[in-house]
């Protein structure tokens, strides 16, 4: 196998020529201009502020967890949830069951009612038009008196 090996007498410019010279830099590196680095810190600050935003505006108001679900019949499905509140809040869920195509076959509207606890297990019955293949807590969201 034979290699070939580029002349060593080829003059820097006919390489220049044939692919084009690279456009010399000038200037300083973007980083150490006033501008770019204060958008780019701006940029960043801002990206923090929203992230600290959505943050703190998803720990507000009820959460909810699922402890356990069954389908009891053709027309009834059971769930048994948690709500975590804050004291003396009043809570209003959705509870939605599904059938095997994910339509929604039931729902129901439960009311937690204020009390001076903080976490509290709700249990209920909902009716469904045909048979669900689940039941789950849509949203809970507090009530105002």
């Amino acid at each position: 196998m034979s290699s070939r090996q580029a002349p060593r007498n080829v003059p820097p410019d006919v390489l220049a020529e044939r692919y084009g010279r690279r456009p010399a830099r000038t200037g300083r590196p973007w980083y150490r201009r006033p501008a770019p680095l204060a958008a780019a810190v701006l940029g960043g600050a801002l990206l923090t502020a929203y992230g600290v935003w959505i943050a703190v505006a998803q720990s507000q108001g009820p959460a909810f967890s699922e402890i356990s679900h069954r389908i009891v019949d053709d027309r009834t499905a059971e769930i048994r949830f948690s709500v975590t509140r804050e004291p003396g809040t009043a809570v209003r869920c959705q509870v939605h069951a599904l059938d095997d195509s994910s339509s929604e076959v039931g729902l129901l509207q439960v009311d937690v009612p204020a009390s001076a606890e903080r976490d509290v297990q709700e249990s209920v019955q909902v009716r469904t038009t045909s048979r669900a293949v689940t039941v789950g807590v849509e949203s809970c969201s507090a009530v105002e008196p």
